[in-house]
């Protein structure tokens, strides 16, 4: 059978079977259904919750599928550790789709007058949110040059039975798309993929020229070719295992208001004009399943945060060969800092990383660079190689007016520093130790004993204190394993 969400649940289910929940309680979609989520990220929990009975919608809603760095592990047959390089090996084998005549998602297919966005999509996410949001609508659009198909995440306003406001961002390749249709006076023909194999979501994450098909990224990323089918009213092929497509076109030459909207963040994304797109066709599954993402909250973050490793990694290597592994924090919102260890060969090769990193995503304005002997996923140990191991006289290095994202609350305009833009400083801290010169040494219990130590016999199940105490040394997460 075809890598579908279905899939993905059954693998999730068959993993961590306490991480997915489900319950018939009907819920609110405005606050309610994500305040549920929200009460158990303040218990650092993070469980794939299908909430059955939404007041309003006519599907079942699936939150969180994505708040999880150990379920992301899933697709790539990895760990959470081990998820930048296995998606930068999979992302260079691209396969091109499979072509079908018809697919799950058109069991049900509605145009005209039978289209109301609003029964599928009614969740109001966050206190100051303009209203109903699609969060989680992959937009798949098509190069009129060229015919690849390209895929992006963008934030999607609900304001009518057949009309959508997107706000794509000008350093996307859909308002590039756009831009182009626009010159000609003609409208671009999107696709809204609602609910399939994450590796869709991933692909809409990748980082390579406009002229790749990431309809091809996303069968690599599968190991599978992604079934596609002619959509009902586009000139599109849409994926046919998908939950829900909701088929449509951006309009040239109109802008309406949109938001303001939580962002990735975790501030409040301003309100401003957006593209308008008039929606023609909705088509789903019988039973769809309607997959949500909690924006402004962990799942927003560690959507985009693989493709941004695998990127980061990748250019990275080729500048200092002997890079270990790149974390993007969840601390700065798994886009504004990246944490890089290398195995140091000469003195200077810690800054070449730090450049490299910080030009090779503009999001990124921090880039800190420890030896190997630090895990970077271990922001403990992170920060104490920045606390032992930097002179900041001499370590600390500040790039001022670089490009950022607009998105970030702290940058600013060119014209008017009081004014939000898109410029910031960016800075280095080399936490790496000098090579060939002498440094404390590190003071430990040898590794080949502690690792070995088996805790159970000294604090055997049902033993009281000692099993509690034992838990402490290594918390576990009830219901929930760690994001």
């Amino acid at each position: 059978m075809p890598k579908d969400l279905r899939t993905f649940i059954s693998q999730v289910e068959e993993a961590y079977p306490d991480t997915y929940l489900k319950t018939s309680h009907e819920v609110d979609p405005r606050f309610e259904l994500t305040g549920v989520l929200r009460k158990f990220q303040d218990a650092n929990q993070f469980p794939m919750v299908l909430f059955e009975d939404v007041k309003g919608c006519e599907v079942p809603v699936l939150g969180n599928a994505l708040g999880s760095r150990d379920r992301l592990a899933l697709l790539f047959d990895t760990d959470s550790k081990g998820l930048a390089r296995a998606y930068d090996e999979r992302q260079g084998t691209k396969i091109p789709p499979e072509i079908v005549e018809t697919g799950p998602v058109k069991e049900v297919v509605q145009t005209g007058d039978e289209i109301d966005v609003t029964k599928i999509a009614n969740i109001v996410h966050c206190a100051d949110d303009a209203g109903e949001y699609i969060s989680s609508g992959v937009t798949v659009a098509k190069d009129p040059d060229n015919g690849a198909y390209n895929a992006g995440i963008y934030r999607i306003q609900v304001v009518g039975p057949n009309e959508l406001r997107l706000d794509p961002g000008q350093y996307s390749h859909i308002w590039h798309l756009h831009h182009k249709h626009e010159q000609r006076d003609e409208p671009l023909e999107v696709a809204i993929v609602i609910g399939h194999y994450p590796s869709m979501y991933m692909a809409s994450q990748y980082r390579g020229p406009l002229e790749v098909d990431e309809i091809e990224v996303a069968g690599g990323l599968a190991g599978e070719a992604v079934r596609m089918c002619p959509a009902e009213t586009l000139d599109l092929m849409v994926p046919a295992d998908a939950e829900i497509v909701i088929e449509g076109r951006m309009l040239p030459h109109v802008r309406k208001d949109e938001g303001p909207f939580g962002e990735f963040s975790w501030y409040l994304g301003p309100g401003h004009p957006a593209h308008v797109v008039e929606v023609t066709a909705v088509t789903r599954r019988a039973d769809a399943i309607y997959q949500d993402v909690f924006n402004a909250h962990p799942e927003h973050n560690l959507i985009g945060m693989v493709g941004r490793e695998a990127n980061m990694l990748d250019k990275v290597r080729a500048v200092v060969p002997t890079v270990k592994s790149v974390c993007m924090p969840f601390s700065a919102c798994c886009r504004f800092a990246t944490y890089i260890s290398i195995e140091k060969e000469y003195d200077g090769q810690g800054r070449n990383a730090a450049l490299t990193a910080l030009g090779a995503d503009p999001f990124v304005k921090l880039a800190v660079i420890v030896d190997e002997d630090i895990d970077p996923y271990n922001e403990t140990q992170v920060m104490w190689a920045v606390a032992t191991r930097v002179r900041a006289d001499k370590d600390v290095m500040i790039i001022p007016e670089a490009y950022t994202c607009e998105l970030d609350p702290t940058a600013y305009s060119i014209e008017d520093d009081t004014k939000n833009g898109a410029l910031n400083a960016k800075w280095i801290i080399d936490a790496t130790k000098p090579v060939g010169l002498p440094f404390q040494k590190l003071a430990d219990v040898p590794e080949d004993v502690w690792r070995n130590v088996d805790l159970a016999e000294f604090f055997p199940a049902g033993t009281g204190a000692g099993a509690a105490r034992a838990s402490d040394v290594q918390p576990q997460l009830v219901g929930a394993e760690q994001s």
